[in-house]
């Protein structure tokens, strides 16, 4: 019987899907291409167009941080301040197959046998009814058999694609910028004291700045404060002075017979109304 041979079907098989993967990295590609320059033609006609817009608007506060008055600027302005083009890409592209072949072979064995066989018998005699005579017969057999055998052949191949295109969030179109004008809040650390010897704490002095637009001290106004992992207390009056100033001392406990005496950071948040800052101190 013929031995099968699947290898001229896989390697017909190897070659369609290098092909395929080449044609599919090059539609990629192109399609990217195409993407790319869409992107770039919309971002250039968006920037080209031009809407009248407001393109800043002013909030004003007063020194108790309350909002008094807004204004706002219009001028024409690119589009493209305020549509986003969007970019896409291709971040994923996987292709898998799988191909299965079998082969078809037969083969056939024939036995044949003849057998055959004979006899004779004769017989004479004198008569007017019986005379002299011979008879003879003769057999024959004869038989075929044959045995055949058949292998079928198959083909079975399974292609699956996934695809990914997404935007792409990497780039984008910066927004206008907005202006306001009210008072300002500054954090100022001052002086670090080590308590006890040895050292059961540690203070530092801020101090604490409040300021209207054209930067003149706002005095007479009571700042709410708020600290991170650290007690704090006024070193003096409670609202700010005529300067706008008003001083708080931090304190930090030390603990224990070995305590850590590393600086560590902590938050100070100050707020007037809507108005607020924030500062990190080390001690």
């Amino acid at each position: 019987m013929t031995s099968p041979d699947v290898s001229g079907q896989l390697a017909t098989a190897g070659m369609a899907f290098g092909d395929l993967v080449k044609l599919t990295g090059k539609a990629v590609a192109d399609t990217q291409t195409k993407l790319n320059k869409t992107a770039a033609d919309s971002t250039t006609a968006l920037a080209k167009t031009l809407v009248d817009v407001i393109a800043v608007q002013e909030i004003d506060y007063d020194d108790n941080g309350d909002i008094t008055g807004a204004q706002t600027f219009t001028q024409q302005l690119p589009l493209i301040d305020f549509i986003d083009p969007v970019l896409y890409q291709w971040t994923q592209v996987r292709l898998q197959g799988r191909f299965t072949a079998s082969q078809f072979a037969s083969a056939a064995h024939t036995d044949t046998d003849v057998n055959t066989s004979s006899s004779s018998d004769g017989q004479a005699g004198i008569g007017i009814i019986f005379g002299g005579g011979y008879n003879n017969f003769q057999w024959d057999d004869s038989q075929v058999t044959t045995d055949s055998t058949f292998r079928m052949d198959s083909s079975v191949g399974l292609l699956r694609m996934n695809a990914v295109l997404e935007p792409r969030h990497d780039i984008g179109v910066p927004k206008p910028r907005q202006a306001i004008v009210g008072p300002s809040i500054g954090i100022d650390p001052g002086p670090i004291t080590d308590v006890g010897s040895p050292e059961t704490s540690r203070t530092m002095q801020v101090v604490l700045t409040y300021t209207d637009a054209q930067g003149n001290p706002i005095a007479n106004k009571e700042l709410a404060i708020s600290t991170q992992g650290v007690a704090w207390a006024y070193t003096g009056a409670s609202q700010t002075d005529g300067t706008g100033s008003v001083t708080i001392e931090l304190t930090r406990q030390f603990v224990g017979d070995n305590p850590d005496l590393t600086p560590v950071d902590h938050v100070i948040s100050v707020r007037k109304g809507i108005v607020g800052s924030s500062a990190t101190v080390t001690f």
